[in-house]
């Protein structure tokens, strides 16, 4: 099962961990349910405006820049480590 820890995703050091994903299909969906959970519907509450995945040190992470419907733009760090690779 599929749960989140860590904490607001506004940083690495504050990135929402994803822990137990069976493969990186279901870890990057779970980005997308944090996201949707949090903030509505995909291209009804915000919109996807970049997504790139980086190394620091040994954690992967996925940081996804999204656009609310008021304009302001905000990145969420995802920790992928747990996921990343199967």
């Amino acid at each position: 099962m599929m749960t989140y820890k860590g904490g607001n995703g506004l940083d690495s050091k504050e990135a929402i961990i994803i822990v137990g994903a069976k493969d990186e299909l279901e870890g990057i969906d779970g980005e997308y349910i944090w996201l949707e959970e949090k903030y509505g519907e995909q291209d009804f509450g915000w919109e996807l405006i970049d997504q790139q995945s980086i190394d620091e040190g040994d954690k992967k992470y996925d940081i996804l820049k999204i656009k609310f419907l008021n304009g302001e733009e905000r990145e969420f760090w995802f920790d992928i480590t747990d996921f990343y690779g199967k």
